[in-house]
């Protein structure tokens, strides 16, 4: 199935690409691939694996987006109803299957081709457009993930590229799908209108009391005041430890000199850094330079700028490797190291203007390392002090008495609904830092004893449910007035939708529109051509919609954009686009037809490969992450 590609592989594609695959194998699913299995692999594709680790950080990143996407925070179990659990396996194994191809392949990227696309990656970059050494942490840490795998897992990603531009080589968008695709897309329609408000329906007659009581018991979820909930919950974080604390001088003092290396600011240097394949590269770059030679002139040769070599002014620390480091900061300004192996090839550096280190005094810095060595000793704490928290409560001891003797908070909110509100309907205020606080209130009941949740701040939280107030439908008697209207709006809804139904029927039989709306005092309006998908106040996103499933000359009806009125339409006139082959809107319609093809060629790609190579999940590992019952 591969061999035909070997000698198209070539080039890199773009992440786009990479993304429509992802996006189309989320939606594709790969249902009937799970199986059960021991060991610590999630997943199983050909000989490439999924590690544990890997599935438990993109399951949680797509649960963050999914949290995002529905604006509120996403439990495991919703997370699997909504099936995210398996659009992030679809995804790692669709990125396992092209790298097992690649391999097959015997597609490579040089470590100088990965050198200069991490030093170039705009997410990995300082103020002044350089990459920075402290990102570069942070992103590995944010990840989890060592150094060696963060450039292996990029050079990974560059060589699935290379297969896609291999897959993707050569698609041409066909002009006649092009053409049907701009009709469909560009068509637009003039339509007349005119506006129905519901007073045209006159007055609602008062419904007898069967019928309002009928109304009411069949809509009762909408008369019905939610259950609530009284809780407490008491907060221990090292903040609250640390009021406890004292730390003589002469431990702080000692702790400075330990630790002073922390707020002395280190040299900095102006530093440049040519990467090579080689040792015996290098070393002939660094003759030529010392000679005379440009480095505009060498880089070049290598295909690069100087913008591509420049660091920037960095400290030891912010060099990629320890080795580089020393070799970076050994030289005398405005000259240039002999060569040194890293982690991403043979490199050399000039370095230029040079800033001296500036030490630091313990006057300056005391009250910051006291708070910052409270903190820590808090933090060694304060797990000790939750176990004696616990058991206390084991104990028998209440929140309100532990809470006393540690002298922390015991707060109290009442009568909040599970989703924060009053039974009214208001905003209740709740603590930000401390998730799943109403979730795992709502999940227990009265005098249940709940074990301590984590805080967002490195703490512990505990939470008691009070007391429930269940839900309950209020009386009619109660809600009448609002019952009445309810039926009334619905009523009213109704007659004028038939009026609109009967008034298009009249159009379509043959009736003029201007006698039509003569007949309520009304002149009928025109709209100017009007796209598939225009929304505004007037016309809604469903009155456009069956306006452009309306004939010519056809009658129709739909909402307005805002407001309870509807539209009587007529469509007039239909336009279809006359598009210049060479003009930027019909090529951007070929670029989008040519991504459809492009995608649906790697999904068929990626779905023949898993089928060729053979693909296994460990439903047990799966379970331990995303919290399911693995006998379901």
């Amino acid at each position: 199935m591969l061999d035909s590609m070997r000698s198209a592989a070539s080039g890199f594609l773009g992440k786009a690409i990479i993304g429509v695959l992802v996006v189309a194998f989320a939606v594709w699913g790969i249902a009937d691939i799970f199986t059960g299995f021991g060991g610590d692999t999630v997943a199983q594709v050909g000989d490439e694996e999924i590690d544990l680790p890997t599935f438990d950080r993109e399951f949680r990143v797509e649960v963050d987006r999914f949290s995002q996407r529905i604006g509120q925070p996403l439990t495991l179990e919703q997370a699997r109803a909504f099936g995210v659990d398996r659009s992030a396996l679809s995804r790692l194994v669709s990125v396992a299957t092209l790298d097992a191809a690649a391999k097959e392949i015997g597609l490579a990227v040089g470590d100088e081709a990965v050198a200069l696309d991490i030093m170039t990656d705009e997410n990995l970059q300082g103020a002044f457009g350089r990459f920075d050494r402290e990102i570069f942490r942070q992103t590995l840490r944010a990840n989890g993930i060592s150094e060696e795998r963060f450039i292996e897992q990029r050079r990974k990603g560059m060589v699935r590229e290379q297969l896609v531009d291999a897959i993707s080589a050569g698609v041409a968008a066909p002009e006649s799908i092009v053409d049907v695709v701009a009709r469909f897309q560009d068509e637009t329609r003039v339509a007349g209108y005119i506006i129905l408000p519901p007073s045209l329906v006159g007055d609602i007659a008062e419904p007898d009391e069967e019928t309002l009581r009928t109304f009411y018991q069949a809509g009762a979820s909408a008369f019905t005041l939610p259950e609530t909930r009284d809780i407490s919950f008491m907060v221990l974080e090292p903040e609250d430890i640390t009021q406890t604390m004292t730390i003589s001088d002469e431990d702080l003092q000692a702790a400075y000199e330990q630790r002073r290396g922390e707020y002395d600011v280190p040299e900095r240097r102006e530093v440049e850094q040519v990467t090579f394949g080689s040792e015996e590269a290098a070393k002939d770059a660094v003759a030529k330079l010392r000679s005379g030679t440009a480095t505009e002139e060498i880089v070049k040769e290598l295909g690069l700028t100087m913008e591509d070599i420049e660091l920037g002014t960095v400290s030891r620390a912010e060099m990629l490797s320890p080795d580089l480091a020393e070799a970076a900061f050994s030289v005398e300004s405005n000259s240039w190291s002999e060569p040194v192996k890293g982690p991403l090839g043979w490199s050399i550096f000039h370095v230029g203007e040079i800033s001296p280190a500036k030490p630091s005094t313990y006057e300056e810095v005391k009250d910051d390392l006291r708070r910052k060595i409270e903190l820590e000793l808090a933090q060694e704490q304060i797990y000790d002090i939750q176990n004696n928290i616990e058991d206390a409560r084991a104990g028998g001891e209440t929140l309100a008495d532990i809470a006393a003797r540690y002298n922390l908070t015991l707060r109290e909110i009442d009568g909040v609904t599970e989703d924060g509100k009053t039974r009214q309907g208001a905003d209740v205020e709740m603590p930000e830092d401390l998730p799943n606080l109403l979730e795992t209130a709502y999940a227990n009941g009265v005098g249940e004893q709940i074990p301590p949740l984590a805080t967002s701040r490195q703490g512990y939280y505990w939470v008691q449910v009070d007391a429930v107030t269940p839900a309950e439908v209020q009386p009619l008697d109660d809600v009448r007035e609002r019952v009445l209207e309810l039926w009334k709006e619905t009523r009213r809804t109704a007659e004028l939708q038939a009026l609109a139904e009967k008034l298009a029927e009249r159009g379509n039989a043959g009736e003029s529109f201007e006698k039509i709306a003569g007949e309520y005092g009304r002149s009928v309006l025109a709209t100017p051509g009007i796209g598939r998908n225009s929304r505004n106040d007037t016309f809604s996103r469903t009155a456009v919609t069956k306006l452009f499933a309306t004939p010519e000359g056809g009658f129709t009806w739909g909402p307005v954009g805002v407001g309870d009125s509807l539209l009587l339409m007529q469509v007039k006139e239909i336009r279809e686009p006359d598009l210049a082959k060479d003009s930027s809107r019909y090529r951007e319609i070929a670029a989008n037809v040519r991504d459809s093809i492009q995608a649906d060629m790697l999904q068929v790609f990626v779905t023949g490969y898993q089928r060729e190579i053979g693909v296994e999940v460990n439903t047990g590992l799966i379970a331990q992450v995303t919290g399911a019952d693995v006998a379901q």
